[in-house]
């Protein structure tokens, strides 16, 4: 887990948990927690974030949780 240093990288992960266990809830809490860690502004440092793939995945497991109710 150390390749996984940001809280946006631990929250993707809860996030791929909570959709396996398909707790639609707790994913979409967690998926809101994502978007306001990415969203803060003048925060302590701004964040590079080099690849998307692992955000666009998530909310592709949104997607697909939330259409499965």
């Amino acid at each position: 887990m150390n390749e996984f240093r940001r809280l946006s990288d631990k929250i993707i992960l809860a996030h791929k948990q909570a959709c396996d266990e398909e707790k639609q809830e707790v994913a979409t809490l967690l998926l809101q927690a994502l978007e306001f860690d990415l969203s803060q502004i003048g925060g302590p440092a701004a964040e590079h974030r080099q690849a998307t793939e692992m955000l666009e995945e998530a909310f592709a497991e949104h997607e697909k949780l939330m259409s499965q109710s």
